[in-house]
C-alpha cells in the first residue's frame, strides 16, 4: 500500500526538503496542491482529510488553525 502524504507548506524550504527526501520513496506518494489553492481553505482542509500523513511545514499560528 502506498500511503498518501500531504505537506502542507511544500514551498517553503522545509516543505522544498522534506517533498524531495520523500520523492524517491515508493512508498509514499506525495499530494500537491495547485499553486492557485495553496491558500484557499476549503482545498487544504479536503487535502488535510484525505491524507494518509500530514507533515506542516507552517508558521507555528498558520499551524495551530490547519483544519482536519
Amino acid at each position: 500500500m502506498v500511503a498518501k502524504v500531504f505537506i502542507d507548506g511544500a514551498s517553503g524550504t522545509t516543505g522544498l526538503e522534506i517533498r524531495e527526501r520523500l520523492a524517491g520513496r515508493s512508498e509514499f506518494s506525495v499530494m500537491r496542491l495547485a499553486d492557485a489553492d495553496r491558500k484557499d481553505a476549503r482545498a487544504r482542509t479536503v487535502a488535510l482529510n484525505s491524507a494518509d500523513m500530514v507533515i506542516l511545514c507552517l508558521p507555528d499560528e498558520a499551524a495551530r488553525d490547519a483544519s482536519l
